[in-house]
């Protein structure tokens, strides 16, 4: 047998990790990740087409047969999360993305809120973002929605505009977010609200592991 000393965060990953409820109040936050059936069908289909030479038919043949184990153990979940990563097919269709932060009132997670709704042009298809509030599964939440990208070839600027109108952010420093952001400008999302809002939430868990240990 094999001693493990307790230490002072705790990971738990996967597809179940808020479905039982006391393993579920046993943590200080909790995130999950909410893809739309639009957008899974058309990531799958580019990777397992190229990936694994599979038709389109037999990617919708793998999603169809996962379904129900999905609607009764795995979507659940996401109405008891702290904060929410939600994609969805942008408003000019995909490939383009709608990618929105949900955050519940009073919760755990350190609310981020938007001072302005931001237009932001340069390239197609641009980007807008925006600040909402909407009832999630009966809880008040306040939702920051990025829909579009960023212009890449002016993401210093943009990303920096970004920045300057967000409030509860808390970064190290008043560039941080801009700063992470263009060191990952050649990964994958950096030009939508994958990078973004995975970026923010990235920052946030760092603010609640803070005060947690100090």
């Amino acid at each position: 047998p094999e001693l493990i000393q307790p230490n002072k965060v705790f990971v738990v990953e996967g597809l179940h990790p808020i479905y039982d409820e006391k393993a579920r109040s046993q943590l200080d936050l909790s995130i999950y990740i909410d893809i739309v059936n639009d957008v899974k069908f058309a990531w799958k289909v580019q990777r397992d087409v190229a990936e694994r030479g599979w038709t389109e038919e037999q990617v919708q043949q793998d999603i169809q047969k996962r379904l129900p184990d999905f609607a009764a153990y795995v979507d659940p979940q996401k109405k008891d999360a702290d904060v929410i990563l939600r994609y969805e097919p942008s408003d000019q269709g995909l490939p383009y993305l709608k990618v929105k932060l949900i955050q519940k009132k009073g919760g755990a997670f350190p609310m981020v809120t938007l001072k302005n709704e931001l237009k932001l042009t340069g390239s197609k298809p641009g980007a807008v973002l925006k600040q909402y509030d909407e009832d999630w599964f009966g809880s008040p939440a306040t939702v920051v929605e990025m829909d579009g990208e960023i212009d890449m070839d002016n993401m210093a600027e943009q990303v920096a505009e970004i920045e300057k109108n967000l409030e509860g952010l808390n970064g190290k420093s008043p560039s941080e977010l801009t700063d992470a952001m263009l060191k990952l400008k050649s990964s994958p999302g950096s030009q939508n609200g994958t990078g973004l809002l995975q970026a923010i939430i990235a920052m946030k868990i760092r603010e609640t592991y803070d005060k947690l240990t100090a």
